[in-house]
């Protein structure tokens, strides 16, 4: 068995380095919106509002079309999907996974009612834009009361 001289200043330097590890994992979970322990995540989004609809873009690469489903009601939208790992590759053939795989689902409440029937999706380079025209307040219907003896 050798000896080794105490170095305190090693030490210290193996801790900061530890430290900083554990804030960059902490961080890059944050910004890739999962969490590679668990396996869970969730694809980044960005909502805005315009004065016709509300849009949003979501990240998804690596997620088929087939795996993703968008349900809107009048103010609220769900979008739940799947993004699969790598079939021919077996877990045990990795050096390194990153990227976080299994199922999401996001809900987002909305400031208005949505037009159901003209929301449109596209997915383009591993971006989904949905397109949610608002509903027009004149397309309320009035229903009159009948008068029943």
């Amino acid at each position: 068995m050798t000896l080794r001289r105490w170095d305190p200043l090693r030490d210290l330097l193996d801790l900061q380095e530890r430290i900083n590890r554990l804030f960059d994992e902490s961080l890059s979970r944050e910004r890739s919106g999962g969490d590679r322990a668990t396996g869970r995540w969730a694809p980044l989004t960005d909502l805005w509002e315009t004065m016709e609809a509300f849009v949003m873009e979501v990240e998804l690469p690596g997620v088929a079309r087939s795996d993703i489903d968008l349900l809107v009601e009048p103010a609220l939208i769900t979008l739940r999907g799947r993004r699969r790992t790598c079939r021919n590759v077996q877990a045990e053939s990795f050096h390194r996974m990153e990227r976080c795989h299994g199922t999401f689902e996001r809900s987002f409440r909305l400031t208005a009612e949505v037009d159901s029937e003209r929301v449109t999706a596209e997915l383009r380079d591993g971006v989904l834009r949905i397109n949610l025209p608002k509903r027009s307040p004149d397309s309320a219907q009035r229903i009159p009361a009948e008068r029943k003896t």
